[in-house]
């Protein structure tokens, strides 16, 4: 795909490079921890290796009529050059962060209460685990130690046709030129549960053959709470001139799914054209509970059999503008959850990149959603728009502004999905050097969700206020 995204990046359609997009732009794309990037710099070792860190603060700050809450929580990154060692190199990189609440409610009485707002996940995690430390990664990788290799040690996230989070190794055999094999394996990673006797291995290989094919092949065995699951992933990519084809397959037990999508842009026009299609041929028995923020959820979960298609088309004009138009639908044949329903989806999006300044980016876009009525969930027709803008004010200043709409809230007294959220928000970031950075940004969020509640829950406000030393 890489060849594909390099033509896109020829000319102002950055935006529409996944063509999937949800209206609106979401300002959490503004206020991450991938925001503030990191350290450059780097502080001495040794005379040939640095090491770069970056630290992070974090506030958070909600309020409503009902409650308040504010978390603090510390990010800290840290990397190094590459190390000689033997007849390779060997590098190290760890992310972690801590975080408590300084101005909860402990007082609520939050199992009895119709408002959960206040009460966020970081909330529950405090009860156990306080100060809420989460480890993302901290690995040590080795490139060439051992001739044709390269091995991850430690936790990280898998690289390959999946992205599980393991702790454990990841080993890497370049077999030739243009063929390499791989094994991996270890303990799932879930920051709210222990897995005494989780396990998740595998092995697969890569391919490329003739100068524009590449093929993909991988099995992962995934043991995690007593649910045994087989999981194959075939991909062949084939580049084609001003774009490319990839074919996928795709095995959980007995129920494959089997996908296509065509990416293909026409230069004298800047035009972009992306087709797709995806069928899971049978029914997904997975499992009845939950694994909270943990990236093997959602391929235990139970799902029905489907059909997808998707196509669109992204239109570059006098330097400065993009146009797109989507569609997509899908059909369930089964039982239908809120996560899996025939709908159909008519999308729309303009790009205004560099008027009236050279900083100047402007993004317009809208959704139709044609969405079926379930046993548990009405129909949903319902227009969505979003604005997003983004203006830098000089070097070191650049300011941000939108709307968003959040589709659906989930009702927990009638086990129901509901709507609507609409989201006004406002930031800035000042970053006068390399090593230091700071953002704000604000957020105010009308839901007709509570009116059966109390209306004065229909408002609520979040401050984000961030922090980034580099050195």
């Amino acid at each position: 795909m890489s060849f594909l995204l390099c033509s896109i990046l020829t000319f102002p359609a950055f935006s529409f490079n996944n063509d999937s997009y949800t209206t609106p732009d979401s300002w959490a794309q503004h206020v991450t921890t991938g925001k503030i990037v990191k350290s450059t710099e780097g502080t001495w070792l040794t005379e040939d290796t640095s090491l770069y860190t970056t630290l992070t603060t974090r506030l958070r700050l909600k309020s409503n009529e009902y409650a308040e809450d504010s978390d603090v929580y510390q990010y800290i990154r840290m990397h190094t050059d590459p190390v000689k060692l033997g007849d390779g190199i060997v590098k190290f990189s760890a992310y972690g962060r801590i975080a408590t609440d300084i101005n909860g409610n402990p007082d609520k009485d939050w199992t009895s209460s119709y408002y959960y707002n206040q009460q966020d996940i970081l909330d529950a995690e405090l009860d156990k685990n306080d100060p809420a430390g989460r480890l993302y990664q901290a690995y040590a990788q080795f490139d060439g130690v051992i001739r044709n290799t390269k091995l991850n040690a430690g936790r990280f996230y898998l690289e390959h046709l999946n992205t599980f989070q393991v702790d454990g190794g990841d080993l890497t055999v370049n077999a030739g030129k243009n063929f390499k094999v791989y094994a991996f394996g270890g303990l799932p990673v879930s920051y709210y549960y222990d897995f005494d006797n989780a396990s998740v291995y595998g092995v697969g290989a890569q391919g490329a053959f003739a100068e524009n094919t590449r093929i993909q092949a991988e099995y992962t065995a995934m043991d995690i709470d007593d649910i045994d699951d087989d999981y194959t992933q075939i991909r062949l990519i084939q580049a084609i001139p001003n774009g490319s084809v990839m074919l996928g397959f795709s095995t959980l037990n007995d129920a494959a799914t089997y996908s296509a999508d065509i990416d293909y842009q026409i230069p004298a026009t800047n035009t972009i054209i992306t087709l797709g299609y995806e069928k899971l041929n049978d029914n997904i028995e997975g499992s009845d509970k939950t694994y909270l923020v943990n990236p093997i959820t959602y391929a235990l979960m139970d799902q029905s059999k489907y059909s997808r298609y998707k196509a669109s088309v992204y239109q570059a004009f006098l330097d400065y503008f993009v146009a797109g138009v989507s569609y997509e639908t899908k059909s369930v044949d089964g039982d239908e959850d809120f996560d899996n329903r025939d709908f159909r989806k008519y999308g729309f999006k303009f790009d205004i990149n560099g008027l009236p300044t050279e900083k100047t980016y402007i993004s317009i876009s809208a959704d139709k959603w044609d969405i079926d009525e379930t046993s548990t969930t009405d129909d949903n027709n319902r227009f969505q728009y979003g604005l997003q803008i983004s203006q830098g004010i000089t070097e070191q200043i650049s300011m941000w502004a939108g709307t968003s709409f959040s589709r659906y809230e989930y009702d927990y007294l009638t086990d129901t999905r509901k709507d609507s959220v609409r989201s006004y928000y406002v930031g800035a970031e000042y970053q006068p050097n390399e090593m230091f950075a700071v953002m704000a940004d604000i957020t105010r969020e009308e839901t007709d969700f509570y009116d059966d509640i109390d209306s004065d829950l229909s408002k609520s406000y979040t401050v984000e206020l961030w922090a980034n030393v580099s050195f």
